[in-house]
């Protein structure tokens, strides 16, 4: 099954948290703790997901590729996760970051820190992480790629979608993609509704009229 490119635009044009509240509706779970943007600022993406599990050396049968072959072997505008468990070590700088924006990756997602967190901030791909380390990854090792991933508290499963915002990381089933949008499409104008009500200042009622209404899942 692929995801259509009018799919992915509308994921695009949607507010993170009216994607959220379509997959509460929907009884979804894909929220990545913790992870933000790496410069702050605008810093959106959505894309399909592509997942490396990364784990502690074992001495033998390492990985065959350098991360540089790996991320040129990904197509433009999938979204490179790794799985690592949350560990300490950074696991990727500058350098890996501009290679990956300059092959078209539409973001990089890790639940490790980074290092080089300004040079990061300067590229045009966002990657989302823990923040900032320079604790030298010597310990760590990619062990597979495109197979299920847990990446901050997410499971991650190859072909997924990946929306990220400045307010963090959402995973969604590929299978439900279409299902989430259904619900984006219905939660959008009352969102928009409830944001007028109270600028206005319209009665409790009427707001929490509205507040009820967005939590109803669309039939």
């Amino acid at each position: 099954m692929s995801i259509s490119e009018s799919a992915l635009a509308r994921l695009k044009a949607v507010e993170s948290g009216i994607v959220s509240d379509s997959m509460t509706r929907l009884g979804i779970y894909g929220w990545m703790d913790g992870l933000h943007p790496i410069g702050g600022g605008q810093r959106r993406a959505v894309g399909r997901a592509r997942t490396l599990l990364l784990g502690p050396k074992r001495g033998e049968g390492a990985w065959g590729k350098t991360m540089y072959a790996t991320i040129a072997s990904l197509e433009p505008g999938d979204v490179l996760v790794f799985g690592t468990g949350g560990t300490q070590q950074n696991l990727m700088g500058d350098n890996m970051a501009n290679f990956a924006s300059r092959h078209g990756l539409a973001a990089m997602v890790t639940d490790s820190p980074v290092r080089d967190s300004v040079g990061i901030a300067a590229v045009s791909m966002p990657v989302y992480c823990r923040g900032a380390a320079v604790r030298i990854p010597v310990e760590m090792e990619p062990i597979a790629l495109d197979v299920p991933v847990l990446c901050a508290g997410a499971q991650v499963r190859p072909q997924d979608i990946i929306v990220a915002s400045e307010d963090g990381v959402i995973v969604l089933p590929q299978s439900r993609v279409d299902d989430v949008i259904y619900q984006a499409d219905d939660i959008e104008p009352i969102e928009a509704k409830l944001q007028e009500a109270i600028a206005g200042g319209a009665p409790l009622s009427e707001i929490e009229a509205l507040i009820k209404r967005k939590k109803q899942r669309r039939e």
